[in-house]
């Protein structure tokens, strides 16, 4: 068991923490416009798109 854990050990921290960030930024994001930064990239295209139009 000492060995794996020596072996796999530094592979197996870096799964789980990317999946923890996977994990923090769908959460923060969401799945829709509904969320708090969803919200306000969306608002952010917008502005983006409608001041290059004029």
């Amino acid at each position: 068991m000492q060995d794996i854990i020596k072996e796999y050990g530094p592979a197996m921290i870096t799964v789980v923490v990317i999946g923890a960030i996977i994990l923090l930024v769908s959460g923060l994001i969401g799945s829709d416009g509904t969320s708090v930064v969803g919200q306000a990239f969306q608002r952010l295209l917008e502005s983006f798109f409608t001041s290059s139009m004029t």
